[in-house]
């Protein structure tokens, strides 16, 4: 066999099957110890903004646009597990002057080297026809499977640490993007905050094209699009933040990720929409309709896995009265705080759902869902 058939041999038949046991490894890991992680990545977020801010006390910054998170991948060969943050104003790659930390993301990257150590070894039974350049290529394809739960763990931890003094007091540009990737080269939005001056009537117009691939991160904060019919849309991990949705027809819409916090749902219909990792936290859902909806959170199948497990859907103080979760798929969400008066939940998934204890005299649960939930 030619010692490229060799190389792919090896990849479709020995990293596939490898990389599958330590990316279930890291997802156990990440699931059981996502609240420690957000902990010490709040550390280093709050860090660089205590730089930002010494900078913008010294008139040496200007507004904040970007906060970015980067993997380095020259780094990575040579064994270390820290990320690049950079702090920049609005001209992103344009400043001369960024604000520079590190992240330790040792706690991911650790299984990647695990199974870069089993596969050299394994390696080593072909007789030299794989080198251990071709290892260390392995490794930076394999990085970007790690590299998501450091996204997942941002998107787990940052509705917290926006909230804290040291980012509030950061003078902000009119958007700032918070985003994790690879160095001067691809990165995702974990966050976005947009003050820019909007015309609701044109948001509405543009959404009421329902245009495929516009939708999703978009940021649609501080919005009246009550009212409006947006059904089947694509709008995962966009920005409804204190946005008026009431009475609208939401659908069968793709919603994993979207950020609703301290907005009006009242009496929306989000039937039948997937919503997994959706933070519902703080808003007004009275009498919304969420029958047949798909949030469940964890990994949907360990054998298939193919992205991290989804984050809990989160109901964190939020008005529930009359709304209706009939036959929902709410495993692992978190209602804690939430009213939850005539809260309609037949037929729901609520394993490992976590609930208030004081809402325990509100809910009416069948036997099986009160075994299963978990009362804080």
């Amino acid at each position: 066999m030619q010692a490229e058939g060799i190389l792919q041999h090896f990849y479709e038949t020995e990293v596939e099957k490898r990389r599958l046991k330590y990316l279930l490894a890291l997802e156990d890991y990440f699931q059981g110890s996502k609240d420690e992680l957000a902990e010490e990545f709040k550390e280093s977020f709050l860090n660089i903004c205590l730089q930002l801010q010494q900078e913008q006390a010294e008139q040496q910054k200007g507004p904040i646009g970007h906060i970015v998170f980067s993997m380095l991948r020259s780094e990575l060969l040579g064994g270390s597990h820290r990320y690049l943050v950079e702090g920049t104003d609005e001209d992103w790659f344009f400043d001369l002057h960024p604000i520079l930390a590190t992240y330790d993301v040792s706690w991911a990257f650790r299984f990647l080297e695990q199974l870069i150590e089993e596969l050299s070894m394994y390696s080593k039974t072909f007789m030299g026809a794989i080198s251990q350049a071709d290892i260390e290529r392995i490794k930076l394809m394999e990085a970007a499977h790690f590299h998501q739960y450091i996204i997942s763990l941002a998107r787990y931890a940052l509705p917290d640490i926006i909230r804290c003094p040291e980012y509030l007091a950061l003078e902000r540009a009119v958007t700032v993007e918070i985003r994790i990737g690879e160095y001067m080269d691809i990165s995702e939005v974990v966050y976005s905050d947009d003050f820019s001056p909007k015309d609701t009537e044109e948001i509405k117009a543009w959404l009421d094209q329902k245009l495929e691939d516009e939708y999703p991160y978009e940021v649609f904060s501080n919005l009246n699009l009550s009212g409006g019919n947006y059904e089947s849309l694509d709008i995962r991990y966009a920005f409804f933040h204190k946005t008026n949705l009431s009475h609208s027809q939401m659908r069968d819409c793709m919603l994993i990720g979207a950020n609703f916090k301290e907005s009006l749902l009242i009496e929306t219909d989000v039937s039948f929409s997937a919503i997994h990792e959706a933070d519902f936290s703080n808003s007004q859902l009275q009498g919304a309709n969420f029958q047949h909806v798909k949030g469940a959170s964890g990994l949907l199948d360990r054998e298939k896995r193919e992205m991290p497990g989804y984050l809990p859907v989160r109901f964190n103080g939020a008005n529930l009265e009359g709304a209706n979760f009939e036959l929902a798929d709410l495993k692992g969400a978190c209602f804690l705080g939430a009213n939850v008066k005539n809260t309609y939940f037949v037929g729901a998934n609520l394993d490992k759902a976590v609930f208030s204890i004081e809402a325990r005299n509100h809910l009416k649960l069948d036997p099986f869902q009160t075994a299963n939930v978990i009362w804080k």
